[in-house]
């Protein structure tokens, strides 16, 4: 079963409680840097930072999609 045929077995709640893990790539060490940083600032893991970092990225660019409608 792949990924997708696996996530559509899968109700709304039980993907809400799952985690998925998706592995990234720092390109630069400045951008490291700072994620740690703020992960200490804020006292939040760099998973937390990033899932909020691209909530907040997508809700940007919907933002842009409804202002071209």
């Amino acid at each position: 079963m792949d990924e997708n045929d696996f996530r559509k077995s899968l109700s709304k709640e039980e993907l809400e409680r799952r985690p998925f893990i998706v592995p990234f790539k720092v390109f630069d060490f400045t951008t490291l840097e700072r994620l740690n940083h703020y992960s200490a600032e804020f006292g939040k893991t760099f998973d937390e930072l990033i899932n909020v970092a691209i909530v907040k990225f997508l809700n940007d660019i919907s933002h842009i999609h409804s202002l071209r409608d």
